[in-house]
């Protein structure tokens, strides 16, 4: 069935079109991150002991949910003895999922103060919450969903979805070096391609309880509901190959552009005694503002406003009018049924991608050990509640890490802004970084639904980059190194 069909294609574009460099939480401020790092803050790519490094391909998934679990499955088992099941109780719900893909992210520093990056990504975040409900496996009909929730009242839900495909550009340059005191400045320009959008909001949603023949039942007193999906997904046609619907619907889509931008500062040790030579640092400290720009969709067909008031809709007519649903049409002509007012919304909406502001210190502690830590503010909630944009759920990490050129081992410990702790593990080997936001993803099977994985595979050259060697301009002395050097594989 068609209805079917467009859900399935948006849970594809969730869990398939994979998103989010900051998210490759374990290297977050190392200078080995090198393409990786411009997803945390474009000045980061200039303080680099390589000339070059290209990340040929990366891919990462970060989900949260309170709402189900996901049982009998763990990352080193089957997914074929998964099982889901929702959880009761009365509670606020939420899910969220961020992911991206990663295609030929390349650095090159261009000389001793300056470096450039670019790349291809596709990108996705999407989140769903509710206020306060409760839920039971007994619940059978509408009525008795209404009868355990009369103390809740009024009932909201909120979902955003917006994936998109991005080629971006940076450019990033040292604007003060003295006395062992770095600053570095970096910009990030992208064209976007809002490839699949959509959003749900119900609010106020109030009813009222009457007698019945059977008892108690329950009216629908006040209410709205508006909904809203991108056009291109009304392209999609049975009649047509899967290629064919896939070029239909990257071709209705819209063009954007969007922007980070940030500052790096760095104190260097005082003398020559620490690994890494030039590039060594006693401290790091980031700050950027990641994602300035939106995507804009237009309206499929089917969206919609509708406001509840009308008289005699009993929790018994809902059910009736709803039974049969099929498809998009036959819901949106049941809901004009039962509402006081139903509106088409023709146009186009705008989801904001999820700026916010991050800072990073990045601490060398001894030897190769460090420790990193990371705050992510959401800066859209400061500005409108009216606007649609979706939502990082990062907010404090802790990172120890051990790491030298071709090996590395991290844990990182984070808390998010659903109030959940995880505990990470990621480790580096040549050119595979590994890991997983959450280590319960590996030993428990009934945590899969909070946590997730990334995995990159980047090369980079044999040697450190001898900048001085090539540029006067540093300040670094040492034997040179001829070309760009060969591929660490």
């Amino acid at each position: 069935m068609q209805f079917i069909k467009y859900y399935l294609f948006i849970f594809c574009l969730l869990i398939l079109n994979i998103l989010q460099a900051q998210n490759y939480q374990a290297i977050n401020g190392s200078s080995f991150a090198g393409s990786l790092s411009v997803g945390n803050n474009p000045a980061s790519i200039v303080h680099v002991p390589f000339a070059w490094d290209v990340t040929l391909f990366a891919v990462q998934m970060k989900q949260s949910t309170n709402a189900f679990k996901i049982e009998k499955y763990s990352l080193l088992s089957s997914p074929g003895n998964a099982e889901i099941t929702f959880q009761n109780g009365e509670k606020k719900r939420f899910l969220f999922n961020n992911a991206d893909m990663r295609l030929f992210n390349a650095r090159i520093s261009l000389n001793s103060r300056a470096a450039i990056a670019f790349g291809a990504n596709i990108r996705s975040y999407g989140f769903v919450t509710t206020s306060k409900a409760n839920s039971q496996d007994s619940t059978q009909m509408l009525r008795d969903f209404f009868a355990i929730n009369t103390n809740n009242r009024p009932l909201s839900a909120d979902a955003v979805v917006s994936s998109w495909a991005e080629l971006y550009a940076t450019y990033a340059q040292t604007i003060y070096d003295e006395g062992g005191r770095l600053l570095n400045f970096g910009l990030t320009l992208k064209v976007n391609r809002s490839l699949a959008g959509g959003y749900g909001r119900g609010e106020g949603l109030s009813y009222s309880s009457v007698p019945t023949n059977t008892g108690v039942g329950y009216e629908l007193n006040s209410g709205s509901l508006q909904y809203g999906y991108s056009y291109n997904f009304d392209k999609i046609d049975n009649n047509l190959s899967t290629g064919a619907n896939l070029k239909q619907f990257v071709k209705s889509t819209n063009s954007g552009i969007s922007a980070d931008i940030g500052l790096e500062y760095i104190l260097q040790p005082n003398d020559n005694n620490e690994t890494a030579g030039e590039y060594a640092y006693k401290t790091k400290i980031g700050i950027s503002v990641m994602d300035i720009g939106n995507n804009k969709y237009s309206y499929g067909k089917y969206s919609s406003l509708s406001t509840a008031g009308k008289l005699g809709i009993a929790d018994t007519v809902i059910e009736n009018k709803f039974s049969f649903v099929n498809s998009v049409s036959d819901f949106n002509d049941s809901l004009k049924s039962i509402a006081n007012t139903f509106t088409p919304l023709v146009g186009n909406f705008t989801i904001y991608q999820p700026t916010r502001l991050v800072i990073n210190v990045d601490q060398h502690l001894l030897q190769n050990f460090f420790v990193n830590m990371q705050l992510t503010l959401p800066l859209l909630s400061l500005v409108s509640k009216n606007i649609l944009y979706v939502k990082d759920i990062n907010l404090f990490a802790i990172t120890p890490r051990w790491e030298v050129k071709s090996l590395g081992a991290y844990l990182p410990i984070l808390y998010n802004n659903r109030n959940q702790l995880w505990v990470g593990a990621a480790f580096k080997a040549g050119p595979i970084l590994l890991g997983t936001h959450n280590l319960a993803n590996l030993f428990s099977k009934n945590k899969m639904q909070v946590g997730g994985f990334y995995l990159a595979l980047t090369i980079r050259p044999w040697k450190i980059y001898d900048r001085a060697a090539h540029y006067p301009s540093s300040k670094s002395s040492g034997k040179e190194v001829k070309g760009l050097g060969c591929p660490r594989l």
